[in-house]
Parts: structure tokens; sequence; C-alpha cells
């Protein structure tokens, strides 16, 4: 699918009630129509943003987990497809046996396709939730192809490696940053969207949670790694324009300095071998 010249996203940096789902869905719906309101095409919400994330136990957060194929999720894919808006949105999932923490995209034509967290942190629900087990997932949308991350996945640049190489154009990534994470904000979305040539859109919170304080910093990162918009903490819509084909022009040339590279073209995968290693270096 050819990537649109030109497409108009979102960052949602808003808090929740912890084990409301019912409030937050009116909330992120509420939130739907101000983007759309906007021209917003593609709306990124918070991890967990629908369930909350600060739970004590795995009783706690099961309690507060929906289905897929629950109602909180219908609401907001009838909201998307009457806003004709994309929206990717974050929430503690009962699959089966199984806890996850999950992000979906879903786009205007009511189509969810789902993203379980594969990198976990000893933090809030993720102790207590079972680590994805899904590929890499790609969304082709109408404003490109869109890779799903959350939060702790954006640490490990394999994962986003592999979404670009998949061809992502745009890696949503909603995230509960807390107050140890901000060189993540600082640094890696900056970093993860310059080395893959992407745009990043990373979605926080900027409140607290049972003590827990979020630091929000949520940001609209394009293909140098420029932030084109930004939030300090409290409630924000944030608001871009972006140029989704320009992802897809991996490589630089600029004649005058007789000077080029080709980000993927001058990779070397078979020296690489290490990074597919499931032992760890250890001294002796």
């Amino acid at each position: 699918m050819t990537a649109p010249s030109t497409a108009r996203v979102a960052a949602g940096q808003f808090g929740s009630t912890l084990s409301d789902p019912a409030a937050n869905v009116t909330r992120t719906i509420e939130i739907m129509r101000q983007a759309a309101g906007r021209d917003v095409q593609l709306l990124v919400m918070p991890e967990c943003g629908l369930t909350g994330y600060v739970y004590h136990s795995e009783q706690e957060a099961r309690a507060a987990a929906i289905d897929i194929d629950g109602p909180e999720v219908g609401a907001i894919a009838a909201a998307a497809g009457d806003l004709r808006l994309h929206v990717v949105v974050g929430f503690l999932e009962i699959l089966g046996p199984y806890l996850h923490n999950t992000a979906v995209l879903i786009d205007p034509r009511g189509g969810v396709s789902a993203y379980r967290k594969t990198h976990l942190p000893h933090l809030g629900a993720d102790r207590y939730v079972t680590q994805g087990r899904n590929e890499p997932v790609l969304i082709e949308t109408a404003l490109g192809v869109v890779g799903l991350s959350i939060c702790y996945d954006l640490r490990f640049p394999e994962w986003a490696r592999c979404l670009a190489l998949g061809g992502a154009d745009i890696i949503a990534n909603p995230t509960n940053w807390p107050a140890p994470a901000e060189r993540v904000a600082e640094l890696f979305t900056r970093v993860r969207a310059a080395e893959n040539h992407v745009y990043v859109i990373a979605a926080n919170r900027g409140d607290e949670e049972r003590g827990a304080e979020f630091i929000g910093r949520s940001q609209i990162v394009d293909p140098e790694g420029t932030i084109v918009a930004f939030a300090d903490r409290g409630d924000h819509l944030l608001v871009a324009d972006i140029e989704p084909s320009s992802a897809r022009a991996k490589d630089v040339s600029l004649p005058e300095l007789d000077f080029s590279l080709s980000l993927f073209g001058d990779r070397r995968p078979s020296l690489y071998g290490a990074l597919s290693n499931d032992t760890t270096n250890e001294r002796n």
C-alpha cells in the first residue's frame, strides 16, 4: 500500500480511573471526539488506559481486565466508525486463562488488531501478566503501516527494528512512564525513530495512580529524530501533521559531499547472530 504524503496524528496524554473500564471508555470516546474535531486520522492513547495499571495483586488486576470482544472495545470501535478515526487503546486483557497487557488498533471499519506486550518490567500490572507470544504486529492503514509497541518494548532496539523491517511507517507506543523512565522519554523515542527512519508516537499519562507518578512527556517524533509535538505533565492532546511516505526513504545521498548511506541496505545480518542468542553473557 502506498503511504500518503500527509496525515494528521495525535497522542492523547490522559489518565484513567483505576478498575473502572466503563468510565475510561466514556472518557476515551470524548477524547476521540476532540481529536476528530481537529481532523486527526490516528489517535494513540496510553498503556492500560481502559483499566488502569497500578495493581497490587494478580486477583485485583484480573478483576479489572476486559475481553477484547467485550462491550468496552465494541463501544470504542463503534465510535471510531462514526468519527472515521483510527485509534490505539490499551488495557489489561483476559484471554482464556491468560492475563495480558494489550494494545489494539481499531480502524474506522471496525477492524481490531491486537498486540500483547512482549517485554515486561517488574512494575504495576506487568508483574502479573503473561508475555505476548505474537510476532511483530503491523497494520496497513489509509495513513501508512502502523507497528504496535508498548512502553518497555521501546528499550529493545531489536523490537523496533523488526517493526521497521516489516514495513512500519509509524510506531505507536502507548506507555505508562513513571519517574525512573525519564531517559526513555528523552532519548529512546528519538533514537528509535532516527535509527529506523520512522515516526514514533508515544502516549503517556501525566497524572498519579496509587502513589505512582507518571511523567507525561508524550511526544510525536519524526524520522530524523526530531520531536514535533511534546507535552509535560497533565492532560494534553498533542496533534501534528506528518508525512508517512517520508518514512520509506531509508537511503541518504549528498552528492556534493560524495556521501551516501543506506540504513537497511548497509546492514550485515549474517554478523548479528548474537542478537538471536537466548543465553546471557556472563563474566567468569
